[in-house]
């Protein structure tokens, strides 16, 4: 929990806080990782904003072929802070008991709202063959791709009919 009275009741500007995730394992494609977040929590005029950046550092496993690489995109984290709420729909505020937050409940949270669903090694990742399984990336396999399935064949027949 991170106390912010001091923050509340005037004698401090800033909180500051750094958490660190030693395991992230709810991230289903992972193999293993940490992350680690920092930034402060300010209070404008009884305005409570939390500003920082969430930083992963996931070996995690590309959709597409298979690999194991680094990810490490960082990740912005803004939250507004209240002790109560006036309407019970108001969702994007965090609210604070005791004058404190659970600051790990909340970088937890951002980081499994903000990482992709899934990996993807490089933008372009061409995967692996369909057929032999061979790494596309690493260049062609000569596995014949024009080899059509035979149970589409019925509609060959349907649209070369539309066309006459």
């Amino acid at each position: 929990m991170l106390d912010l009275k001091k923050l509340l009741d005037g004698s401090a500007d800033k909180v500051e806080f750094t958490v660190e995730i030693d395991n992230c394992d709810f991230v289903d494609e992972l193999v293993n990782g940490t992350a680690n977040a920092f930034g402060e929590i300010t209070n404008h005029s009884g305005l409570i904003e939390l500003n920082g950046k969430l930083e992963p550092n996931l070996s995690v496993v590309c959709a597409r072929c298979g690999k194991v690489f680094k990810y490490k995109e960082p990740i912005n984290l803004f939250a507004k802070i209240t002790d109560k709420l006036a309407n019970a729909d108001e969702d994007e505020f965090i609210i604070m008991q005791d004058f404190a937050i659970d600051i790990d409940d909340i970088v937890r949270s951002a980081l499994i709202l903000e990482l992709p669903t899934r990996y993807l090694c490089k933008e372009d990742c061409k995967g692996l063959c369909e057929k032999c399984g061979q790494d596309l990336n690493n260049g062609e396999c000569g596995c014949n791709m024009r080899e059509r399935d035979s149970r589409w064949d019925v509609l060959k027949d349907f649209f070369s009919d539309e066309e006459e």
